[in-house]
């Protein structure tokens, strides 16, 4: 989460007066956002639900936020949101803020699942000064279910550098396709995520297999993060043998996004479950029409037949199909990456987002001098 989806927020807060200390799970994501100056902690939560190592980890932080004295703390994940919040709390940290960068519980969860993660929610939410919710969907059932008071949380929204992620000329499509060995005239089909199997991989290996036969010059491109978190779920695994043997590339671990998305045509996701997509907006940024899932966050982020396609969970025969139709007809394409990027302008600007948290955060240290 540090690096790289929070770096650039972090440089925009730095700049802005804040002193910024930086504290996340090991790992070697974790510690490059200490390649930008940032002091950076190991904390030992345990990836998993583990009573007696969350509760050495809440002592831990809470130890930590003691020694460093911070004005504000602000975490960014499930378990930080639950466990770093508490802790700073009973720290004595004057001001505790999450982002709520989606709900894990969704309408197919079973309804005792689901309302367990409800009352963690509400936990969480109990220790926490304010709540910049990314997706205004989330706003809507924080309210509904009751898990944050109107005046406690607030939308933040997403965004990414408009400028990094933009529309690839010819010279920058060809470029990018020789890097990865890909044959200049193929169709791309692009997907990318984090490599777990609620991101909609075996759909998408699914989808593509259907299509290798009326496309000979389809070309699959998976582009991923092998992380594993209390919300990883089933790991995916790309397939040793098929029709796509030869024709699907597998990348993990690139930072070289923007290259990436020049070398598609289209961009895929059919996640199970979403916050608010990073990935399609991403996409949307660079001028891709796009086929997701009809989920929070997905249909916040694809106006569907507009700039792109909306299918249901688990469709194998619906993501084909829309995969399909915008693989046919290069002008529909060429018109909804059009349409995604004028989206991506006028509502996915990072700048935006980052001034948002600066002045939420001048606010509340505001209201303890009053």
């Amino acid at each position: 989460m540090l690096f790289p989806i929070l770096r650039e927020q972090l440089l925009f807060l730095r700049s802005a007066g804040f002193e910024i200390h930086t504290a996340s799970i090991d790992g070697p994501l974790g510690r490059r956002i200490q390649e930008d100056g940032f002091p950076w902690t190991a904390v030992p939560f345990s990836r998993e639900v583990a009573p007696l190592a969350d509760w050495r980890a809440l002592r831990f932080v809470e130890n930590f936020c003691r020694e460093q004295r911070f004005s504000i703390v602000h975490t960014h994940t499930p378990k930080a949101n639950v466990i770093g919040q508490w802790a700073a709390r009973r720290a004595g940290v004057p001001i505790v803020v999450q982002t709520l960068h989606g709900f894990y519980f969704h309408d197919r969860m079973n309804w005792l699942k689901r309302r367990v993660w409800v009352a963690v929610e509400r936990f969480s939410a109990k220790h926490s000064s304010h709540i910049l919710c990314q997706n205004p969907e989330d706003v809507e059932t924080a309210l509904r279910l009751r898990i944050a008071r109107p005046e406690q949380i607030s939308l933040l929204g997403n965004g990414v550098d408009l400028q990094r992620f933009s529309p690839a000329d010819d010279l920058r499509r060809r470029e990018a396709r020789a890097k990865l060995n890909i044959q200049q005239d193929a169709l791309v089909v692009g997907m990318v995520g984090r490599l777990v199997s609620e991101k909609g991989f075996p759909e998408f290996v699914a989808a593509g297999e259907r299509l290798a036969g009326r496309f000979p010059k389809l070309h699959l491109l998976a582009v991923g993060h092998q992380l594993v978190s209390e919300r990883a779920g089933e790991g995916w695994t790309p397939p040793a043998s098929g029709p796509l043997k030869q024709r699907m590339t597998v990348l993990v671990n690139r930072d070289d996004m923007p290259d990436l998305y020049a070398a598609m045509d289209l961009n895929v996701l059919p996640s199970h479950r979403e916050g608010f997509p990073r990935v399609l907006i991403e996409g949307a940024a660079c001028g891709l029409a796009q086929v997701a899932t009809y989920i929070r966050g997905c249909r916040q982020t694809i106006d569907d037949g507009k700039t792109g396609l909306l299918v249901e969970v688990g469709d194998v025969s619906g993501l084909a199909a829309a995969i399909e139709r915008l693989l046919n007809d290069g002008g529909l394409r060429t018109e909804m990456g059009r349409a995604a990027r004028e989206k991506a302008l006028a509502e996915f600007d990072q700048t935006k987002v980052f001034e948002k948290v600066a002045a939420h955060y001048r606010q509340l240290l505001s209201m303890l001098v009053h």
